[in-house]
């Protein structure tokens, strides 16, 4: 058995359960917690909204426009 793909999620697992937890330490406010503090830069504002427009694009466009243009998951024959 090999152990190094479970040894790697095990990793990646602390490594995320950390995060929030020095995260969590920081957040002391549901303003803090939704807004980040209202300390948030236009970048990572800009980024969000970009995120949220791809978001709602890949979900329900992309599949729409395979759909209407006639591929479909068997369509490879």
């Amino acid at each position: 058995m090999d152990y190094s793909v479970i040894i790697a999620f095990v990793i990646y697992i602390a490594f995320m359960v950390a995060i929030g937890g020095y995260f969590y330490k920081k957040t002391a406010t549901v303003n803090d917690y939704f807004l980040g503090g209202r300390k948030l830069g236009a970048w990572v504002t800009s980024m969000s909204a970009q995120a949220s427009d791809m978001s709602g694009w890949l979900l329900m466009g992309l599949p729409g426009a395979a759909y209407f243009s006639g591929l479909s998951a068997d369509g490879l024959r």
